[in-house]
């Protein structure tokens, strides 16, 4: 009776053991997801990272609610522009503008305006 008990006790730790592994991840995470939680800016602020537009202008992003939100201001007393995602990696939407990343770079689209291209002024 004892090699059975062990057997089983063995069988159940193995079960155990093997179903509280953390699956590993699919993708990398994304842009909006890594600086979350990170400061690009001698602020300090979580998340918020500078960038350059191609319009000669300064873009303060503060990516909330692990990059699927956006506040966007032209300088950090101004009131933000509010825009958000789905889901990570698509398309940031709000009442009057749009935004799309691709790398470290970010495009900006409002209704009856030329789209504005922004470089992140970082590399963290």
């Amino acid at each position: 009776m004892k090699p059975l008990r062990i057997g089983i006790a063995s069988l159940c730790i193995v079960l155990v053991s093997s179903g509280c592994s953390e699956q590993p991840r699919k993708e990398a995470p994304t842009e909006q997801e890594i600086h979350a939680s990170d400061s690009g800016d001698g602020s300090g602020t979580p998340g918020r990272h500078p960038y350059q537009c191609d319009d000669n202008r300064a873009l303060l992003i503060d990516f909330k609610n692990d990059g699927l939100a956006l506040e966007l201001r032209r300088d950090a007393k101004a009131a933000p522009i509010v825009l958000t995602a789905p889901a990570p990696g698509l398309q940031y939407v709000g009442d009057t503008m749009s935004a799309t990343f691709s790398g470290n770079e970010i495009k900006i689209e409002e209704a009856d305006k030329r789209s504005v291209l922004c470089r992140k002024a970082t590399s963290l």
